[in-house]
């Protein structure tokens, strides 16, 4: 293995130093002491005070438990123990500028969640409470009125279904005596105050309404509200999340910016660290801001966001471990070698957690792929004579549908070829397709040439050569000399019609661009050859057989 930075081991070696003892979780905290009083530093007067008042109240309970004590009332004795220990307890509080009392009889309190949570977001909950405290109580009377009506509505109904049973009733009857003590001492009771009940909550609701400001204005006064509290402190957290997270990342690049070649799996996996303690110092900062402002809403939406930021990680957990391992370079696609991407061929540049993708023979073949987009993906090395795509641009190609041309442009998306002066675009799968064939590297011009049967003594030896010479003269006259590499004519079969000869002449990539030019020369100066030595070229013949009578 490689030797690993000597700054991943100081990072290591602070990390080490600085964590702190395991201690049992129930365990109480020990109180931190106060910074020491400089020597005759005077007092302050309320200090003073408080401990001269500590003291009164020390010696008249003392005095007032042992009077009790001699008494043998002993539960008062013991509840003015209590408070000699809690004013002791201030006192010593007061003299040391230490929680005396956290200290002799700390508390094993049992951490809650729930209420952690709950106390955390209480002052957005208040604040919620406060901006729609108005609407809310007056929807609050709306429907006390409403059920109070009801209530009266039910009331005045079995008010009169008493009365109809108490006439019924006969005059003199204890029934109807005591049907009327009902009405009287039951329903009419219960009307009454009903009535006044819904008065007076009419009148308080009417109150309100008169009271209530237009909802623009409410509006108004809760923005104000916001900007002159949390607005600033949102705006000063905002500032210090930019000013830290940009200076952090500076020196991580100033300290990285010398090792941008052979990154080593020590040097990724410090970058993976620095970068994660870069965003929790830059988060640890801005919720500075709120605490130190006493911003406890701010506060508290910032926490609540990131629990929410820390639950979506949990989850995508699995995910963020692939990504890690793709930005360490131990995941399945690595730096150096080659990847395909929608079809085309790429070289990875850089893994980061936007790595960078080139095809070397593209125009603006560089690509900025989020790493998430690389999960899933292979990478495998490249051999040293393996092309990145079939052309450059200027070179010529032919394509299976007959276009000839130098290339104008080619991107990842479209390839443009200028065929006989006018350009045609083809998209990249539509011109791979085409299984395009670049005549700049070199090609070869081919054609099929035949004679009479009547030249079959010279068919073998003196035609072949003398087709060569000819195609040797006129080829030499028309490209510069180094760009005709080789001139071959041989004997292919016999035809029905004629001998057939197979020309092949071999060209360098500079003289692509004359390529129709030179395919027609070939068979002119084939035919040329057979008139200047009375070859005759045969015609296609048909014989009709006609049947004998």
């Amino acid at each position: 293995m490689r030797r690993a930075p000597r700054a991943l081991l100081l990072l290591l070696a602070c990390a080490l130093t600085f964590v702190p003892q395991l201690r049992g979780q129930n365990d109480p905290p020990v109180p931190t002491p106060a910074p020491l009083l400089p020597q005759g530093a005077p007092l302050d007067a309320t200090t003073v005070q408080a401990l001269e008042r500590l003291t009164e109240l020390l010696t008249r309970k003392r005095a007032e438990r042992a009077a009790a004590s001699a008494a043998g009332d002993l539960d008062r004795a013991a509840a003015l123990e209590t408070e000699v220990r809690d004013l002791g307890w201030q006192f010593g509080g007061l003299c040391s500028r230490l929680d005396v009392q956290q200290f002799e009889a700390p508390a094993h309190g049992k951490f809650d969640l729930q209420a952690e949570v709950e106390e955390s977001v209480r002052p957005l909950v208040q604040m919620l409470k406060d901006v729609t405290e108005g609407p809310r109580k007056m929807t609050e009377l709306r429907g006390h009125i409403e059920l109070l009506e009801q209530r009266q509505t039910t009331a005045e109904a079995a008010l009169r279904t008493a009365e109809r049973t108490r006439d019924a009733l006969p005059a003199g009857s204890p029934a109807r005596t005591e049907a009327e003590r009902e009405i009287a001492e039951r329903w009419t009771v219960t009307i009454t105050s009903l009535r006044d009940q819904v008065i007076v909550l009419k009148a308080r609701l009417l109150s309100r309404e008169q009271a209530q400001k237009p909802w623009h204005e409410r509006l108004r006064e809760v923005a104000h509200g916001f900007l002159s509290t949390s607005g600033v402190s949102l705006l000063l957290a905002a500032g210090v999340f930019v000013s830290v997270l940009l200076t952090l990342r500076f020196i991580q690049n100033r300290l990285m910016r010398h090792r941008t070649t052979d990154r080593t799996f020590s040097l990724r996996l410090l970058e993976v660290l620095l970068s994660a303690l870069t965003m929790l110092i830059t988060v640890g900062a801005t919720l500075v801001v709120p605490y130190v402002r006493d911003d406890w809403l701010l506060l508290a939406v910032g926490l609540i966001f990131l629990v929410g930021v820390g639950w979506v990680l949990v989850r995508m957990l699995p995910q963020f471990f692939e990504q890690i391992r793709l930005v360490l370079n131990v995941g399945g696609v690595r730096e150096g070698e080659r990847i395909v991407i929608e079809g085309l061929p790429y070289r990875v540049d850089q893994l980061r957690f936007y790595s960078r993708l080139t095809n070397p023979d593209l125009q603006g073949g560089e690509l900025r792929v989020p790493i998430q987009d690389l999960i899933g993906k292979r990478s495998r090395r490249s051999a040293p004579d393996e092309p990145w795509f079939p052309c450059r641009a200027g070179e010529v190609v032919m394509l299976a549908d007959g276009v000839i041309g130098p290339v104008l442009s080619q991107s990842p998306s479209c390839v443009v070829i200028d065929h006989l002066g006018a350009p045609r675009s083809y998209t990249v799968s539509h011109f791979l397709a085409q299984k395009p064939r670049n005549l700049s590297r070199g090609f070869v011009v081919d054609t099929l040439f035949g004679v009479d049967h009547r030249h079959q003594g010279d068919a073998t030896a003196t035609i072949p050569l003398r087709l060569r010479d000819a195609l040797q003269r006129g080829l030499s006259a028309m490209v510069p000399a180094g760009q005709l590499l080789g001139i071959e004519v041989q004997f292919a079969a016999v035809g029905s019609n004629s001998l057939d000869y197979q020309a092949l002449a071999t060209f360098a990539g500079e003289a692509a661009g004359r390529f129709l030019d030179l395919r027609r020369a070939m068979q002119r100066l084939l035919v040329e050859a057979c008139s200047e030595n009375g070859w005759s070229i045969p015609a296609p013949q048909l014989v009709v057989h006609r049947p004998s009578n």
